[in-house]
């Protein structure tokens, strides 16, 4: 029975640990978010990839990020305000990523947007960025 006891113990354990590290990721990546809408609304692009994830590096240069960050600025305007709609945490072989479904407000309308980031000591790192908005086209 103690070694019921003791298992059980370690299982709770591992679950608030966990807890925890979810809390603090969720944490950095609300921050990271905060720190790229700034970026975007100060033309501040080519930071933003500098400071992005291999994986971001892997799929894009430079260049095309900042094109593309120029257009989505241009097009939305600056930013207003936005909040968190659903995220993901996910440790795997690869690392550990943390996803998130972001409802923002620019100035020429709203935005559906996903960051993924990866989860480096106590920072996110950019690993991948998509946006959705119909001011993007009719803009």
């Amino acid at each position: 029975m103690v070694a019921t006891s003791y298992q059980t113990a370690s299982a709770l354990l591992a679950l608030l640990a966990a807890g925890c590290s979810m809390k603090a990721d969720l944490s950095s990546s609300d921050a990271a978010i905060a720190a790229f809408h700034a970026q975007l609304d100060r033309g501040q692009f080519a930071p933003i990839y500098a400071a992005s994830a291999p994986e971001m590096k892997n799929v894009t240069n430079e260049a095309d990020l900042v094109k593309l960050l120029a257009a989505v600025h241009g097009k939305l305007g600056r930013f207003k305000g936005g909040k968190a709609v659903g995220w993901n945490d996910t440790r795997n072989a690869s690392g550990h990523f943390v996803n998130i479904g972001y409802q923002a407000t620019y100035e020429k309308g709203p935005a559906m947007e996903e960051f993924l980031f990866r989860i480096d000591g106590d920072r996110a790192l950019l690993a991948g960025y998509h946006v959705n908005s119909n001011a993007l086209i009719t803009g």
